[in-house]
């Protein structure tokens, strides 16, 4: 298994400590921000296990924008933007649940293809912005320009 954090540093949560007391983990560098797109597009999954209540995380967003499925808590914006079965797998934030899943996953390469042609084509800005002229067009009609 090979752990990296994305643009950040040990937060002091451990995972370093309990990576030098188990071999078959490693923990590689933070990977600098320019480079994060690049760096995922050779992963065959992005884990986000988060406890908190994500309400918009990036790192999803950036994980499909790079073609790779997630594994996300169910909770939060994650379970907004992750379609169970789809594109990722919603987890339970619960350390056997995510154990069995990485281990199930990690014999399944099938189920991980199917999970990576799942997911949509990034929304662009345009994309965005008519959805956003759309939604205020709906509440708040425009009125009528003379001709």
């Amino acid at each position: 298994i090979a752990a990296r954090r994305l643009g950040a540093a040990d937060r002091g949560d451990g995972i370093e400590r309990v990576a030098r007391e188990d071999a078959r983990v490693v923990v590689r560098p933070p990977v600098p921000p320019a480079s994060v797109g690049e760096t995922m597009r050779a992963y065959d999954l992005v884990a986000v296990p988060s406890l908190a209540m994500e309400t918009g995380p990036l790192v999803v967003l950036e994980a499909f924008a790079a073609g790779v499925p997630v594994l996300g808590s169910d909770r939060g914006g994650i379970a907004e933007l992750v379609r169970d079965g789809v594109d990722g797998l919603l987890l339970p934030p619960r350390a056997e649940a995510w154990a069995r899943t990485l281990a199930s996953l990690a014999s399944d390469r099938p189920a991980v293809e199917r999970l990576r042609n799942g997911i949509r084509p990034g929304r662009t800005v345009a994309d965005v912005v008519s959805d956003m002229l759309d939604l205020y067009a709906a509440l708040v009609p425009l009125p009528a320009t003379a001709a």
